[in-house]
């Protein structure tokens, strides 16, 4: 086989399916966006030397946009719409070529220049009909000869749309510009193209380049997939709002408003051209120095196939042949033997720790860690000793205020150390590593060759433990695979290929399972697998994350290091050079000086952000797909070393600060304002070098930690070479900051935060950083949008958190008040706009099948009264709104096209009746307001408000800013707890750390005394002193010594004296009777029971007795005697005779009490409704408690309180039962009042008998009051109908005692309610205190109605709340 077959005998073939274009460019070493000197050759040709990448170029660039009609609702079609205006800028001139078949009247020349630096002129052309249009745009393209065309997704819209309708009037794009799209004829397609809404459309130019700027903004701009429409790309990048037209409304306002129209298709072409010339020119050719591609692959490659490119060079560079594309095999298996589904690594670590506002001017609690303090005292000297000499270069003895600088950070760190808990105004800062993942793998010598196994180490020479060339590192795989074994998955296969059933393949076709290609065969193996594997191991697949030690090889072949590191350093070169450049702009002599410094700074700015690109495309290019240089253990090593990091300085950074929010690369945290934070050394003979010190208490760690000290490289000693071995570390953390605020968003679920979500201002208030927010979403409502943008920079706001969420709720309300209002300050276009939601369909509708959606359902409805064909092809824009109706069906059932309320009116009427079932429906129903299901929007809305402000500032302990959005019930769980006074303390709280001062005391006592240290029991740990085995610890307290009797106050004034004379606590006053006490205890054993349990009771009644004396005192000090220094035998005796005289006692102390104590109101209910059997005359019933224990019934009675508005002066003072006032009130709904108001206060019966009205006089004796002119005098009366339970509620509020003038204690009184007022502060600090004792009884009841049965608890609980309930159950 070998003679006729040749092919058989090779082995291995490699770089067969490298490019043409790019194998040329590596061979010759071309690149473009250079300049070449050219000289020809004597056999033909040319040579090309001399490359020059800094002298920047000035080539023709032209950008154009076409505007087109288009069917209702559809998307244009180019075989039946036309192009009835082509806008283009070439070269800062504006052109506008516009078709009056459609067009209503000439547009004259006009300019559109949305900004000074974005000059717009506009010459307009008017033409008859669109052939003559499209005949005057490819003139015009010959006579300014571009080389760079310029469109905004030209390769699939605007390019196959003007090819199709040039074809109509027999022009080919091709033949007259030189235009074609190149994927069609790479397929064999040839020149021709057409309309295309697949992928395989890219238009380019014979003569010229074409670049698609939306290339760039989905690779390069990292902005969200919702912002990447022109519109949203010109607001962010360009800073200004373009003009913007519904396209269901452009062919009307072409044809009514024709400028209007031509300012928005100009607007597309200004907006292309200057985000061309500002972002992507020079970033585009400066990748072209750097890759062996022509522009227009640079621009639309994906990043890994560039930096694979760039590999591809340095191996062939290094003469290292380039390995294969990497295929993965048709079916893989685990070490155990099961199917694999899916394998990946364990990513970085991102994670949200805390949520709500955090700003620089704004003081925070900070809980931190005096050993965390310590440990950057102990290690300051290293510290800065490694930002001077490994991170500066300097030599430290050339720093000549090192030791003022030493001495100023160990004092703040000194006294954040002795004062850890403090409320200071923080530092918002990201502490980030630079170019994590690319120093990861230069630290580490990180390779996909260098990754090697057993085998490949037993194979080598260098074999051996004294090279130390192995370097095990360890990363987290996770796979997805099924629980079957591998003996089930070859019966299973087996059984498939003796079964004669037809398999679909994947083009649809039907074959035997031999027939089938082997991947084909491995997913119907895998498919009946999962079959099996539901009915034996009710389940289908298992995930499993272990974590796996891999062999780092540090002595192979590094050019894929060396190229990182080139790019690296040639990076930081250009933006050194960067900085230069920039400097000369600003001492430039004269403007062609100015002008040649500012071509090289956008030069060398382009090239330094063009190798970033590159750089961080290093690690993501080892775990992309058919990859030639493919490792997953790689890419794991450098995830987990990069978290392993992260999670390093997060344990500093919670034990000297607060961090927020754990990113990939860095930490956004807040840092004490005391905190050392930049400081300057002084070189010898001038010069600073600046010094971060929050970066640099980190870079420390790192090196520590984190060294390679494994890092081999081959270094060339004469005619030989040996591997030289070092450390390595170009790990290092960068600050960012500090920034003026932060805000987090918290979620709605409980126990979950919201990753990769933040908004962060820099001081001059704009937005740093806006990530993950929905205004920058596709699909999104627009009404959440505008919130979302009006309400971040209210965060700036205010002194305080109070301040600023009141601030920000502001802008919550004003748009809960549009939707409580429905809409009706704004006319209906502008409300459909912004509770409309708008998408477009990827797919044609019959691909989605029985799929739900609110997509599908508006699809289907458009169908149905615009007909069939519209729903036919992909790309349908659904906009729709949420009715209220059907009631009770899901929301994807609820979506109504907007279109059609522009229908015929009876075509309107007929479909809302049958989409809302609502066949009643008439008149006013079919408003597109009465349809809206407002809850749903509001809800929506409310649910943004919670995420944003509310539950933040529930979780800051700020009260809810919006109370019209109430708090999720988990969240006042949570609020409650975290305000809860007696919630229980970490155990962390009972343990401290011993000072080694106190250690060395110890010990050194204990050798004084030749004692032995003893090992303390767990019950001392924490404790201040140490104490003996056995030794009790007596408790003393002081005491409120005006309450004590005179004899014992001087008592207690000598033991105190005594004791202070000492210096010893009430322990060792004690001492002597304790070891009496040690000495007669009895050791219990089997022949001394008796002596023990008698010795033992002794102890419990000498307890019981010490006990109860406990509670007297206590007692007596919750109830001191009125009068101080009182004898308590003398009062004991008094209580005595009161106890056993009368009742008359007993009423006379409890209407004392009344007015000696607050009154804590329990219940307050109307009398009538209770003991009375007639209409109330406005008395009420109050259960009060006074004092501690007691509780007592009191009657008030309340006047009813009405507010009279009169055209007249009526007369004040009392009149009959009237007290008629003048008042100064606010009306409700800000009402100006008419007339003058009066505060008129009756009694209750009085009020209900109605005639009491007559009873008021003006002032004017001629004036009476008849029902005549009683509409005429009087214009207004109000509060009517207040219930007279919620004004005496709103008076007295929980707690009360009556007034100076109302404390007769006189027993039955009835109460006026003017005589009682409201206590804002208790005594007692709170509304029923700790300290009352009162009898509770609760009753539960179950009963179950079919059984007949139930159950029936009474609960009866007798003491306070700062008492163990006794309880007993009935």
């Amino acid at each position: 086989s070998q003679r006729t077959d040749p092919l058989c005998s090779l082995l291995d073939i490699r770089e067969h399916d490298v490019p043409y274009l790019v194998r040329v460019c590596i061979d010759l070493n071309l690149r473009a966006g250079c300049w070449y000197t050219l000289a020809p050759l004597p056999g033909g040709g040319v040579e090309l030397s001399e490359r020059d990448n800094l002298q920047k170029a000035s080539p023709t660039v032209l950008a154009f946009d076409i505007e087109c009609t288009k069917a209702p609702l559809k998307f244009p079609d180019a075989d039946v719409d036309s192009i009835f205006m082509i806008s283009y800028m070439i070269d800062g001139q504006g052109y506008l070529l516009l078709s009056r078949h459609v067009v209503g009247r000439d547009v004259p020349n006009f300019e559109y220049t949305p900004k000074p630096k974005y000059p717009g002129p506009f010459v307009v052309i008017n033409e008859l009909t669109e052939e003559a249009l499209i005949r005057r745009f490819l003139l015009e393209f010959q006579r300014a000869t571009p080389q760079i065309v310029v469109t905004y997704n030209g390769d699939f819209f605007d390019w196959p749309f003007l090819e199709r309708r040039a074809a109509v009037y027999g022009l080919d794009l091709r033949r007259e510009i030189g235009f074609y799209n190149a994927a069609a004829s790479d397929s064999g397609g040839g020149g021709g193209g057409g309309f295309s809404n697949d992928n395989s459309s890219e238009y380019r130019g014979r003569t010229a380049v074409h670049l698609d700027a939306f290339c760039w903004v989905k690779r390069d701009s990292y902005l969200p997939q919702g912002s990447q429409g022109l519109k949203a790309v010109t607001k962010y990048k360009l800073g200004y709002d373009p003009v913007e037209v519904d396209p269901e409304d452009m062919v009307r306002y072409a044809r009514e408003r024709p400028a209007h129209m031509a300012s928005y298709s100009v607007s597309d072409a200004v907006a292309t051209y200057y985000l061309y010339d500002k972002y992507v020119h020079m970033f585009i050719f400066s990748l072209c120095t750097i890759i062996p591609m022509g522009p227009e692959d640079v621009l639309r490659k994906g990043s890994g196939t560039l930096c694979e490119a760039l590999l591809m060079v340095e191996a062939c560079t290094k003469s290292i042949v380039c390995p294969n594309k990497q295929v993965d095999p048709a079916a893989k298996f685990t070490p155990r033997g099961n199917l694999l589904e899916s394998e990946t690594y364990i990513g970085g670590k991102v994670e949200c720790l805390e949520t709500g506002v955090y700003r620089s001017d704004i003081e925070y609690k900070f809980d931190m860690r005096p050993e965390g303090f310590q440990g950057l005292i102990d290690n300051v000297d290293r510290d800065m000793t490694f930002a001077i000499e490994v991170e500066g270069g300097i030599d430290r003895r050339k720093i000549t205020n090192y030791d003022e600088i030493k001495a100023e950070i160990v004092e703040k760190l000194e006294l954040l150390r002795d004062r850890p808990k403090r409320t200071e105004t923080p530092y918002v800062y990201h502490i980030d590593v630079g170019a994590m993942y690319p120093n990861i793998i230069l630290t580490n010598r990180l390779q996909p060759s260098a990754i090697v196994d057993d085998a490949a180490c037993a194979s080598c020479d260098f074999n051996q433990a004294r090279n130390g060339c192995k370097r095990k590192m360890q990363w987290v795989w996770r796979g997805d695979y099924n629980p079957a074994t591998r003996g089930e998955y070859d019966r299973t296969r087996d059984q498939l290929t003796r079964e004669t059933s037809v398999l679909i393949g994947d083009d649809g076709v039907p074959r035997s399972f031999h027939q089938l290609n082997e991947r084909e065969q491995a997913k119907a193996v895998s498919d009946r697998l999962k079959l099996y594997s539901k009915n034996a191991y009710k389940k289908t697949k298992v995930t499993e994350e272990v974590t796996r030690t891999d062999t780092v090889c540090m002595r192979e072949n590094d050019f894929y290091v060396d190229t990182v590191r080139q790019f690296r350093d040639r990076r930081y070169e250009y933006k050194k050079l960067t900085k230069v450049w920039g400097k000369r702009i600003g001492k430039a002599a004269n403007a062609q000086q100015r002008k040649e410094a500012e071509d090289t700074q956008v030069v060398y700015d382009s090239l330094q952000v063009a190798h970033k690109c590159i750089l961080n495309s290093f690690y993501g290019y080892v775990m992309r797909k058919g990859a030639r240089w493919r490792s997953m253990e790689m890419a794991g090593i450098v995830t987990k070393t990069g978290a392993d990091l992260i999670v390093q300085a997060r344990k500093l950074i919670e034990q000297v600060g607060r961090p927020l929010e754990l990113d990939t690369d860095g930490i956004w945290c807040i840092l004490p304002g005391s905190f050392p934070n930049i400081f300057n050394f002084e070189l010898e003979g001038g010069g600073t070098f600046r010094l971060e010190y929050p970066c640099i208490m980190l870079n420390a760690d790192v090196h520590d930690n984190f060294t390679n000290h494994q890092y081999q490289s081959l270094k060339e000693l004469g005619n030989t070479a040996d591997y030289e071995t070092r450390s390595e570390c170009s790990i290092y953390f960068e600050l960012d900051g500090p920034y003026r605020c932060m805000v987090l968003p918290a979620s709605t679920e409980e126990g979950r935060l919201l990753k990769k979500r933040y908004a962060v201002f820099n001081f001059d208030g704009s937005l740093a950083e806006l990530k993950g927010f929905e205004l920058k979403r596709r699909g999104e409502l627009e009404i959440i949008k505008t919130f979302q943008s009006q309400v971040f920079e209210r965060f700036l706001d205010g002194k305080s958190l109070a301040d600023c969420y009141a601030s920000v709720a502001d802008v919550a309300n004003h748009w809960i008040d549009i939707l409580d209002t429905r809409g009706e300050s704004l006319d209906t276009d502008e409300l459909v706009g912004l509770i409309s939601e708008n998408r477009n369909m990827s797919r044609q509708l019959e691909d989605y099948g029985d799929q739900k959606g609110t997509s599908q359902t508006t699809a289907r409805r458009l169908g149905e009264f615009l007909g069939a064909e519209i729903i036919k092809d992909k790309g349908l824009n659904c906009k729709f709104i949420i009715s209220q109706r059907p009631h009770g069906a899901p929301v994807t059932e609820r979506a109504v096209p907007t279109a059609i309320w522009k229908a015929e009116p009876a075509v309107m009427k007929h479909y809302l009746r049958k989409w809302l079932k609502a066949q009643e429906m008439e008149g006013d129903d079919f408003d597109i307001r009465n349809v809206l299901d407002w809850d749903y929007y509001l809800e929506r809305l409310n649910n943004t408000i919670r995420k944003i402000i509310t539950i933040p500032a529930a979780l800051q302990k700020v009260e809810n800013p919006v109370p019209r959005v109430p708090h999720p019930e988990w969240l006042q769980t949570t609020v409650r707890r975290m305000n809860d006074r007696f919630k229980q303390k970490s155990i962390k709280g009972m343990f401290g750390m011993v000072k080694k001062t106190q250690l060395r005391l110890t010990s050194s006592a204990s050798a004084a005394h030749n004692e032995t240290p003893k090992m303390l029991d767990i019950e001392d740990f924490g404790q201040g002193k140490t104490v003996g085995p056995g030794r009790p610890v007596v408790h003393s307290s002081r005491r409120r010594r005006k309450a004590l009797p005179a004899a014992d106050r001087d008592g207690a004034k000598e033991a105190d004296e005594s004791t202070n004379a000492n210096g010893k606590d009430a322990a060792m006053l004690n001492e002597v009777s304790d070891e009496k006490e040690m000495e007669s205890r009895i050791k219990l054993s089997k022949d001394n029971v008796p002596a023990w349990l008698k010795k033992k009771k002794e102890l419990w009644r000498r307890q019981r007795k010490e006990r109860r004396g406990k509670r007297a005192m206590a007692s007596f000090e919750r109830n001191p005697p009125s009068g101080a220094g009182v004898d308590p035998v003398t009062s004991k005796k008094q209580k005595t005779v009161s106890a056993l005289g009368s009742m008359e006692g007993y009423i006379r102390s409890a209407a004392e009490a009344l007015t000696q104590h607050e009154w804590h109101v329990v219940e307050m209910r109307e009398l009538a409704s209770s003991e009375a059997n007639t209409s109330s005359d406005g008395t009420f019933l109050l259960w009060v408690m006074i004092g501690n224990k007691s509780l007592q019934r009191i009657r008030i009675r309340m006047s009813r309180t009405v507010y009279v508005e009169s055209r007249v002066g009526l007369q004040q003072g009392i009149i009959g039962t009237l007290m008629v006032k003048r008042v100064e009130k606010h009306l409700p709904h800000n009402r100006s009042g008419a007339g003058m108001l009066y505060e008129v206060s009756m009694p209750e019966l009085t009020y209900r008998s109605g005639d009491w009205i007559e009873t008021l006089r003006p002032e004017d004796p001629t004036l009476e009051l008849t029902p005549e002119n009683l509409n005429r005098v009087l214009d207004s009366v109000y509060e009517t109908g207040t219930p007279l339970l919620l004004r005496g509620l709103m008076h007295l509020g929980s707690v009360c005692r009556p007034g100076k003038d109302s404390r007769d204690a006189r027993a039955g009184k009835v109460y006026d309610l003017s005589e009682l007022s409201p206590v804002a502060r208790p005594d007692e600090g709170e509304y029923l205190h700790t300290r009352l004792t009162y009898r509770r009884i609760f009753i539960y009841e179950n009963l179950n109605q079919k059984k007949k049965t139930g159950l029936v608890g009474l609960f009866v609980m007798n003491g306070g709340s700062d008492e163990r309930a006794q309880t007993n159950t009935g």
